[in-house]
C-alpha cells in the first residue's frame, strides 16, 4: 500500500504543511503570541526606571539650564560639554527622555527625584552663603554698638 500524501492548504483554523517539515498542522494564532507578548510588555505603565547615570545626567543638565538661564548660547555650550562628559549624544538623550516620558508613573517619580536632587544641590550651594551673610550682619551690628 502506498502512503497517502498529506493534503496541503488551509483547513478551518489550521494550516496543513508539506510533509517532511516536522509537523502536519500549524496553528496560525501561535505566530501572533510573541508579538502580543512584546506589545503587552511594552505597554506596561510604571515599570520603566532609568539608571542612576541618566538621573545624574538629567540633574546636571537641569542645573546648567537654571544656572545660565539668561544666556542661551552658554546654556547650549554647557549642555554639549555635559553630554560629552557622560558620553551621550543629544539624540541618545532625547530618545531616553522620550522612553521615560512614555511611562507616566515612572516619569513622575523621575521628576520628583530630579527636583529633590536639584533642591538639595541648591541648598548646599546657598547654605554657607546665607550663613556667612547672617554672620556679617551680626558682626556689623555689634561693631556699630561698640
Amino acid at each position: 500500500m502506498a502512503a497517502v500524501p498529506a493534503p496541503e492548504g488551509r483547513v478551518g483554523e489550521f494550516e496543513l504543511t508539506a510533509s517532511g517539515t516536522g509537523g502536519t498542522i500549524k496553528i496560525r494564532g501561535l505566530r501572533l503570541v510573541p508579538l502580543v507578548l512584546l506589545l503587552a510588555a511594552g505597554c506596561r505603565k510604571g515599570d520603566f526606571a532609568p539608571d542612576a547615570k541618566f538621573v545624574d545626567l538629567y540633574v546636571e543638565l537641569k542645573l546648567a539650564t537654571v544656572g545660565y538661564a539668561n544666556d542661551l548660547d552658554k546654556v547650549n555650550e554647557v549642555r554639549r560639554v555635559i553630554l560629552a562628559q557622560h558620553q551621550v549624544t543629544p539624540a541618545q538623550f532625547h530618545r531616553q527622555t522620550e522612553d521615560l516620558m512614555s511611562h507616566p508613573e515612572s516619569w513622575r517619580k523621575f521628576q520628583e527625584t530630579v527636583v529633590t536632587r536639584v533642591e538639595a544641590f541648591q541648598a548646599r550651594k546657598d547654605g554657607p552663603k546665607v550663613e556667612a551673610k547672617r554672620d556679617t550682619t551680626k558682626q556689623a551690628a555689634s561693631e556699630k554698638g561698640k
